[in-house]
């Protein structure tokens, strides 16, 4: 995952010319910005990273119900600025696990003023199973299941941004890739769906939502790339037990990467550029992160290697 940036939908409500139920559509990201991990498989046992990522996205236009790119109102300026702090490890071989945690600052600016928060996002947790798990490793498919929790509480409260959504998402993807042989390339993609619940509090669910992504990638020396592209497409929104049709969501975008090693880390920039979409901002978001590697593994001793 990984796979998407939708950080502006939560400055729809206060900027978008659609419907007054349209407008109730709001999220902070609820995708995964981190920068694209060009492993294939799960991570061995004690094996694992952490990683420092920062998210900056910029858009005066959204697309709306229609697919169409139209400005904001007023002149509306939205901004998006996160930091993501990510750590994975791998518990036995076969079977690894992922934490994230982000903190971001929106900022919408119109002819009105300006609406501003900061605060902590929804973590996330993942845990991923793969074939090394029944002796199988070189079968590079794994599975990866995910709960995002809500890091505050949805505000009715017009003026104020909303940092989260408010309620839980649960999400199951599978994962596959394969290196080219006689060659550096390789290619990665994933499948999933993620079940979004309804906030009780508020009356409202947002749409379940599908999702893919499928890159191209390869290395020379030091340096490492990736191209891929990425999908999104919603069911309706759901207001006190009513769909409403036009609040589903869709995003197509490209994600180019670029890595280079600088010693044990990792140096990563990333970009999204949106080709397509329906009711989300349509400008495009920048990435930067910093990869760092560790093994809590025993290293064997010299008689267990001899066996």
């Amino acid at each position: 995952m990984r796979a998407l940036a939708f950080a502006f939908a939560a400055l729809l409500p206060f900027a978008a010319p659609v419907s007054a139920a349209a407008q109730a559509v709001c999220s902070a990201p609820h995708s995964s910005p981190t920068l694209t991990r060009a492993g294939i498989g799960t991570l061995g046992a004690g094996q694992g990273w952490v990683q420092v990522s920062l998210y900056h996205s910029r858009s005066t236009e959204f697309y709306d119900v229609t697919g169409v790119s139209r400005p904001f109102l007023a002149g509306g300026e939205a901004r998006t600025s996160s930091a993501f702090v990510t750590g994975a490890i791998g518990v036995i071989d076969g079977l690894d696990v992922l934490v994230q945690l982000p903190v971001h600052r929106l900022v919408f600016d119109d002819v009105t003023g300006r609406r501003q928060r900061v605060g902590i996002g929804d973590p996330r947790f993942t845990a991923r199973i793969g074939t090394a798990l029944v002796g199988r490793p070189e079968i590079p498919v794994s599975v990866r299941a995910s709960v995002k929790l809500p890091g505050s509480e949805f505000p009715v409260d017009p003026n104020l941004i909303p940092l989260s959504e408010g309620q839980t998402d649960i999400e199951i993807a599978a994962e596959t890739g394969h290196a080219l042989a006689g060659s550096a390339l390789h290619v990665m993609g994933w499948l999933g769906y993620r079940w979004r619940f309804e906030d009780d509090r508020r009356g409202r669910k947002p749409g379940n939502e599908r999702f893919a992504r499928l890159g191209l990638g390869g290395g020379v020396r030091a340096m490492r790339w990736e191209l891929a592209l990425e999908a999104l497409s919603g069911l309706p929104l759901e207001q006190q037990g009513l769909s409403l049709e036009t609040a589903r969501r869709r995003l197509v975008q490209v994600a180019p990467t670029v890595g280079w090693n600088v010693g044990a880390a990792q140096l990563e920039v990333s970009g999204r550029l949106n080709l397509s979409g329906r009711n989300l901002p349509s400008g495009s978001s920048f990435l930067a992160g910093v990869v760092i590697p560790f093994s809590l593994s025993r290293p064997k001793l010299l008689y267990e290697q001899q066996q």
